[in-house]
């Protein structure tokens, strides 16, 4: 195909535009576990372009590891571990499996995550 016959725009599918924020989502959180003299700069400079990518056509992921989980969160729950050091009725994200995916900040993609709790394991309300 000669370059005059190629188009400017291809249209895609938000849904494929969801999955390459997740996966964007990932290579970042993988790479930021790895010690500085292993990451190299190639990848980190992939990471951002993607991000960069994904920037400009409005899609963000939101993490909420570490964050005190509430019954409505946009997630679905995967598991539920007891922690005894927790308060009873305290609830945290221990992880992030995947993340909220948000486009002009209005929720596509639940996220998918783990639940670290005080007291018996049992599935959150």
């Amino acid at each position: 195909m000669a370059t005059e016959e190629l188009p400017d725009q291809l249209d895609v599918p938000l849904a494929a535009l969801i999955e390459l924020a997740i996966e964007s989502w990932r290579l970042d959180s993988w790479l930021a576990t790895l010690p500085p003299e292993k990451v190299a700069s190639k990848l980190r400079h992939v990471a951002r372009r993607l991000q960069k990518f994904l920037s400009e056509r409005e899609l963000s992921a939101l993490d909420l590891t570490g964050k005190s989980y509430e019954p409505g969160m946009s997630v679905e729950v995967l598991e539920a571990l007891k922690d005894e050091r927790l308060a009873r009725h305290e609830r945290l994200v221990d992880e992030m499996v995947e993340p909220i995916i948000l486009w002009r900040g209005r929720v596509v993609k639940y996220g998918r995550i783990v639940v670290r709790q005080g007291g018996k394991a049992s599935p959150p309300a």
